[in-house]
């Protein structure tokens, strides 16, 4: 799977400055694909219209009256209140809208768009949709060779990435937590002995 977008130290790329409270929302294909129709729209549309565009978009096979009832009612009852929750959409008897200044631009969603038709869309989303984990990727995306856990940790340090101030603490957790969970997916190597990174067989591109 190929993901396109823009990281760098000059300016802020794909979800790098989005409030922390909005990540755990944005780790779902569903809602990432009603922010990809509430993008393309410049008035409000009710519930039922975008039902019909998320319908639209899937599989023309599984597209039956029972799965448009079941997307209504996850559009209703779980996916809109929490994008409202997060200030990302505006929900009212007019219907819905993307708010004014969304925190998190549709556009730059649009990266992981084409992650959403992988059968493991869910996993990688959670894995990959993390202020942390975006930069562990520009890191490695900026360099040419592998990096040593004691190079990546001070890289992300120098870039004062909370909670990763501090080269030390940030060595531990990305060994223990970060550096294994992007591993199991597929997007980077790390080899616990010699303590190296690289880019993994899945293509997650984050390019300048």
């Amino acid at each position: 799977m190929s993901l396109d977008g823009h990281i760098g130290d000059d300016a802020p790329g794909p979800l790098t400055d989005v409030p922390a409270e909005c990540y755990e929302v944005l780790r779902s294909p569903h809602r990432l694909r009603v922010l990809e129709v509430l993008g393309h729209r410049e008035t409000r549309l009710p519930p039922a219209e975008l039902t019909t565009a998320l319908v639209d978009r899937m599989d023309s096979d599984s597209a039956t009256g029972q799965t448009r009832h079941e997307v209504r009612l996850s559009l209703v009852h779980n996916h809109l209140p929490r994008l409202e929750d997060a200030g990302i959409v505006d929900w009212s008897d007019a219907g819905v809208a993307l708010v004014d200044e969304p925190p998190v631009c549709p556009t730059d969603l649009s990266i992981f768009l084409e992650t959403c038709k992988d059968e493991n869309a869910e996993e990688l989303l959670e894995t990959l949709v993390d202020p942390v984990r975006m930069r562990i990727l520009s890191v490695l995306e900026d360099g040419d060779r592998p990096l040593s856990l004691e190079e990546l940790a001070t890289q992300l340090s120098a870039r004062a990435v909370e909670p990763f101030c501090d080269a030390d603490r940030a060595a531990v957790a990305l060994h223990h937590s970060h550096l294994p969970a992007m591993a199991d997916v597929g997007v980077i190597s790390y080899d616990h002995d010699s303590k190296l990174i690289t880019r993994g067989d899945e293509s997650v591109s984050l390019v300048q």
